[in-house]
C-alpha cells in the first residue's frame, strides 16, 4: 500500500485568500500530518498583483489542472510537473520590496527552456526547505509547515543563484 501512495503525484495549490489583515497569497502542499499545509505564505500591498500575474502566466502555460473559486478565495490545483518549481519561485520572491518586479521573469522559469535547469533549481529549493523545516520546525505561531528564517536564508541564496546561473539582477 506505501508504494501506491509514494507513486502518487503530489498535488499542489496557490491560492489568494482574503484574511481580516488584507488578501494573503498561499502556497499549499503535503505537510508533515500527511494532509494539505500551507508551505509558504505572502501578504503585502502587492499580494492581488502578484497572485494575478502568476496565475496568468500559468493559465497561459496550461499549468493549472482545477479552479475554484469564492468571495473570499481562488485557489488553482497546479500540474504536477511545475508544482514544486511555482514553490521555489514564491519563495525567491518572499523578501523583496516589490515581489512584482520578479513576476516578468516567472514564465522563463517555470517552462525551464528560457533559464536551463530553473525548473529542476526552483524545485529544490522547495525540497530543501522541507529538509531544513525538519530539523528547525517554525513557531506555532506562524501557521505555515516551513519555517521563515530558513526561507529567508534560501531566499537570499537563490537569488544569487539566479545571477550567477541565468544573469537575472535581483530587481529593486
Amino acid at each position: 500500500m506505501a508504494a501506491e501512495e509514494s507513486s502518487k503525484p503530489v498535488t499542489y495549490r496557490l491560492v489568494l485568500r482574503k484574511t481580516a489583515r488584507g488578501l494573503v497569497i498561499q502556497f499549499r502542499g503535503p505537510g508533515s500530518q500527511g494532509r494539505e499545509a500551507t508551505l509558504v505564505r505572502i501578504g503585502g500591498r502587492k499580494a492581488q498583483q502578484l497572485f494575478d500575474m502568476i496565475s496568468s502566466a500559468l493559465r497561459q502555460g496550461n499549468y493549472i489542472e482545477e479552479e475554484s473559486s469564492t468571495g473570499n478565495y481562488t485557489s488553482y490545483r497546479l500540474k504536477p510537473e511545475v508544482g514544486a518549481a511555482v514553490g521555489g519561485f514564491l519563495v525567491i520572491t518572499r523578501r523583496s520590496r516589490d515581489p512584482t518586479a520578479w513576476a516578468p521573469y516567472f514564465a522563463g522559469l517555470i517552462g525551464g527552456a528560457k533559464y536551463p535547469g530553473s525548473r529542476e533549481v526552483l524545485s529544490s529549493v522547495l525540497s530543501l526547505g522541507l529538509q531544513l523545516s525538519k530539523i528547525s520546525p517554525p513557531p506555532a505561531r506562524t501557521r505555515m509547515q516551513l519555517n521563515p528564517k530558513i526561507l529567508d536564508a534560501i531566499s537570499a541564496g537563490l537569488k544569487v543563484t539566479a545571477r550567477k546561473l541565468w544573469g537575472i539582477r535581483s530587481p529593486k
